[in-house]
């Protein structure tokens, strides 16, 4: 049975690979789908700012993205794309278990170490500096190309008593990078791995699609559509990786520090993973959800509570006393990420600034 599929590309590129609601019904044979273009053009993203002006706007240039075509293994059901995801399915197991699968295209080609970072950091794993983990990837096909697949088993349990597992493969194809990811129980996960590799070796690219998906922003000088009220002295910088915005601090004697925002559907993944994730990023160890109530603060704006955490430690990735300030803002069924990072002087004398910058965001006009 062949089905056709329209779905709207967002842009909103930010760190981790979300949960989508269930859709779909079991299917008894292999199915395969297509995802053409949507009728309704990219949404606006949100802007960063000059550090004379307040404002700039973000204009993301459309480019095309192929048709991809697939077939699904037995028991592999579809869920409705979202956000990053051009498809999404939940695999199923005979005992009740289940396990994520997306397939998400983005405008990202190299970084292999700080993409494997993330992914360690979503199984509570520690950082690595070492060059060589790119190395540790299995070649894999992904139709009739060549892509690496990448592995990760968490070390404790993360749900219940069971431990996770990812696994992640990467196909380059021009300026974007193609991942497809499963997530789930480990047990459950490593059954599936045939079919998952079952799967990618269906895949097939029809190139000349009318789909077209935004790349990486770039700034304007314009000040219309600002959602924030920037302070002066933060200087813009070009949106890395999964961010909407990225801004630089700098102060006497070479101490300095960034700032980042990130959007993401739903919950983002929660504010426990994302404490962990700052904390992995400072060097220091895991904390359980019975901790947040001791390690977060609330604080007001016009849309509502900003959650907050403070921490102090040594950044991963320079071997420097740094602290982080991350705050965690659910808007319009999103979740919005701020993080400033850096030296511990930058950050104290900017924490007041950063939270007037977030109470500042008139998200409506982001959408």
């Amino acid at each position: 049975m062949r089905r056709s599929k329209r779905v709207q590309w967002m842009r909103r590129a930010a760190g981790v690979i979300l949960i989508s609601a269930l859709a779909g019904c079991k299917r008894d044979e292999a199915t395969v789908y297509h995802i053409p273009k949507e009728n309704s053009p990219p949404s606006q993203p949100a802007p960063a700012a000059m550090p004379e002006a307040t404002s700039t706007e973000m204009t993301p240039p459309p480019a095309a993205l192929p048709q991809l075509n697939y077939q699904l293994p037995e028991n592999w059901q579809e869920k409705p794309p979202s956000e990053m995801r051009v498809a999404s399915f939940t695999a199923l197991g005979p005992n009740g278990q289940s396990a994520d699968v997306s397939v998400i295209p983005l405008p990202i080609v190299g970084q292999d170490l700080e993409l494997i970072n993330m992914w360690r950091s979503q199984m509570q794993l520690p950082t690595t500096s070492d060059p060589d983990a790119v190395k540790q990837a299995e070649p894999v096909a992904i139709g009739t190309e060549q892509g690496r697949l990448f592995e990760f088993v968490s070390g404790q349990p993360m749900i219940g008593s069971a431990r996770q597992r990812i696994l992640v493969a990467e196909l380059t194809r021009g300026p974007m990078s193609w991942f497809f990811k499963m997530t789930g129980e480990d047990t459950f996960v490593a059954s599936q791995k045939e079919n998952f590799l079952q799967f990618m070796k269906s895949v097939s690219f029809v190139e000349n699609s009318s789909a077209q998906i935004a790349t990486a922003p770039v700034t304007q000088n314009e000040n219309a559509n600002s959602i924030w009220t920037i302070p002066s002295d933060w200087q813009p910088l070009p949106p890395s990786q999964f961010l909407l915005a990225e801004f630089a601090i700098t102060g006497t004697r070479g101490a300095n520090a960034d700032v980042n925002v990130a959007q993401m559907g739903g919950e983002g993944g929660g504010l426990l993973s994302n404490a962990n994730r700052w904390r992995g990023q400072l060097g220091l160890p895991q904390i359980a959800e019975t901790d947040l109530s001791t390690l977060v603060t609330s604080v007001d704006s016009a849309n509502g509570k900003i959650q907050m955490v403070d921490f102090t430690g040594t950044d991963s990735k320079t071997g420097k006393p740094a602290r982080l300030v991350g705050a965690v803002v659910p808007q319009n069924g999103q979740t919005w990420f701020y993080k400033l990072m850096g030296d511990e002087s930058i950050v104290a004398l900017q924490k007041d600034a950063f939270i007037k910058f977030i109470q500042s965001a008139k998200y409506p006009d982001a959408r």
